[in-house]
């Protein structure tokens, strides 16, 4: 079942409900992030707000709202902006709320991530991480395009346990 939703680039007026999303995120799947909890939670949603760029720029988020106006879920692409490397962004920060998974959202975030990359000049590929250890994730970028490229061992580590990341890449614009 897909749960239909509009998506569109995050603004600073959203700031705080993408703190709220990203807390419970990072509380209710720790494995699945780099960033922990207790860190995030303490810093202010004033803080996030430099990430929602314009789209061309390569640095955005996009969020997924319901019919109500919640924000249900969020991507965000961060495009480096060093000159040898400018062609690359990285997929962030994809999270949906625990209350509306495994109904598409994830993946219509990916595709309009997706599509919003292609649309960035001289921006030719995406590459992320994934906790290996979560198929079904892995399986949505698959879906999407990516291809896994490398395994970093034990890349995070969390209550004494040890999780790999999985390296994806998608080329965009060869």
């Amino acid at each position: 079942m897909t749960l239909p939703v509009r998506i569109r680039a995050l603004t600073a007026a959203d700031a705080p409900a993408y703190k709220a999303l990203r807390d419970e995120a990072l509380r209710t799947a720790p494995d699945a992030f780099t960033s922990d909890h207790a860190a995030s939670a303490a810093r202010p949603a004033s803080d996030y707000v430099p990430r929602f760029g314009p789209l061309t720029s390569g640095r955005f988020f996009l969020g997924a709202f319901d019919g109500a106006g919640r924000l249900l879920g969020c991507v965000g692409c961060e495009r480096d902006p060093r000159a040898k490397v400018r062609h690359m962004a990285t997929v962030v920060s994809m999270m949906v709320a625990p209350a509306a998974q495994r109904q598409g959202i994830g993946r219509q975030l990916v595709a309009a991530c997706v599509a919003a990359a292609r649309r960035v000049p001289g921006l030719t590929q995406l590459v992320l991480t994934v906790t290996a250890s979560n198929p079904h994730v892995v399986r949505l970028y698959e879906q999407a395009g990516f291809r896994a490229w490398g395994l970093l061992p034990r890349a995070i580590v969390v209550d004494g346990v040890g999780y790999d990341k999985l390296h994806m890449l998608l080329v965009l614009n060869p």
